[in-house]
């Protein structure tokens, strides 16, 4: 029977193999992440997913003119959604957000 360490931690050689796995999986979710294109996020993702997944990217969209991405209405709406509201080119935003969040590894 082992130590107490190890029933509530596992072993020492359990303990490596998650580490093993969670690495595979963070990289795994990366890739996912990037999409097939490469990117970070598309424009069907939802505001208020963007934000809660990439912080950053709040302040780079009220610099953009959405200055209302906290209220309740932008977080249930798409990226696409929230820039044709604002009268911005949903395209040409998501390509420059995914840019500004690919250079600052977010």
């Amino acid at each position: 029977m082992g130590s107490l360490k190890d029933l509530f931690f596992g072993s020492d050689t359990e303990r490596e193999a998650g580490n093993m796995e969670n690495e595979e999986l963070k990289n795994q979710n990366a890739a996912e992440n990037a999409g097939d294109n490469g990117n970070i996020i598309d424009p069907s993702m939802l505001v208020g997913d963007i934000i809660t997944k990439h912080p950053l990217a709040a302040q780079f969209l009220m610099e953009c003119g959405m200055g209302c991405i906290h209220c309740p209405a932008s977080q249930m709406e798409s990226l696409a959604e929230a820039c044709a509201v604002h009268g911005i080119d949903g395209e040409e935003i998501t390509d420059a957000l995914n840019d500004y969040l690919m250079e600052h590894n977010a």
